[in-house]
């Protein structure tokens, strides 16, 4: 019982020296290349609204015991990579179904968080993104998740890679989503 009670002093002393000496905020460049094709030579024939509805921006990187290590920025900010996003998808959807006239997406962003949860031995990365798009009044859920374990500090290219990888999934979904809802009738 010694024992514990004294391993429990030491995870805190480690947690509460590791966050008071490496708190630091961390700008993460995310390059919308990786995620969607460049679509320069198309027509702006869709206007993607996007509206955060998020409760809370969680956006940390944390340590032992939850401490705080420093918030995470994203760059381009959340709203223009969900942008980018949905847009992309939904230029390959009315292409694909031979629409010129202009079209609406509306787009909420419900969850979009990014946590570096840690134990003694490793961080986790994740990634957690929800939006709700709507054409027509009608609605669609899309989603991506990413996580990725790391034995070292969460970096900027750890965050980077696990972020690119769950708004692939998105950008997967949303043209799934995007190809039913302008199936539907007028």
């Amino acid at each position: 019982m010694p024992n514990r009670r004294f391993d429990r002093v030491v995870l805190v002393a480690l947690a509460t020296l590791l966050g008071a000496c490496s708190t630091t905020d961390v700008v993460v460049p995310i390059d919308t290349a990786q995620i969607v094709s460049s679509q320069k030579d198309v027509s702006r024939s869709v206007q993607v609204q996007v509206t955060d509805i998020r409760k809370e921006a969680n956006l940390e990187r944390t340590t032992i015991g939850n401490l705080s290590m420093g918030r995470i920025t994203l760059q381009p900010p959340v709203p223009e990579l969900v942008q980018a996003v949905v847009e992309a998808s939904a230029h390959k959807v009315l292409a694909r179904r031979g629409v010129s006239e202009p079209q609406t997406v509306l787009c909420g962003i419900r969850v979009f968080e990014i946590a570096t949860p840690a134990t003694p031995l490793y961080w986790d990365i994740n990634t957690k993104i929800e939006l709700v798009l709507r054409v027509r009044g009608q609605d669609r859920v899309v989603s991506g998740t990413a996580t990725e374990r790391t034995f070292v500090w969460p970096s900027e290219a750890l965050i980077e890679r696990v972020t690119t990888e769950a708004l692939r999934q998105v950008s997967a979904e949303s043209e799934q989503a995007l190809e039913a809802l302008f199936a539907l009738p007028h």
